[in-house]
């Protein structure tokens, strides 16, 4: 958990997470040479998003954000990413 909410500051500058539904999380199929993404289910109020410089590309790991509605999130997310789209549709629904 604490790595979860590490990585979210270093990519999105995002600070105030609130994990409503728990420590709950789902993990995607490998990709990227094996890797394994984890997501948990949390609520902020920030908005503004920085994106941070990894230091071992020397750059942003992201190029973009947005906020988006769940209808384009899904057209917008590759299949593993839309399995985790539903978890969290699925919880915010039958908390």
């Amino acid at each position: 958990m604490e790595a979860a909410k590490r990585e979210v500051e270093e990519e999105t500058g995002i600070t105030e997470l609130r994990f409503h539904w728990g420590e709950d999380f789902i993990e995607t199929g490998p990709y990227a040479r094996g890797k394994v993404a984890r997501y948990y289910l949390a609520e902020t109020g920030q908005i503004e998003v920085t994106l941070g410089i990894s230091p071992e590309l020397g750059r942003p790991e992201h190029q973009e954000y947005r906020w988006v509605e769940v209808e384009q999130a899904m057209s917008l997310a590759a299949p593993r990413v839309q399995r985790v789209l539903e978890w969290t549709l699925e919880r915010l629904h039958h908390p």
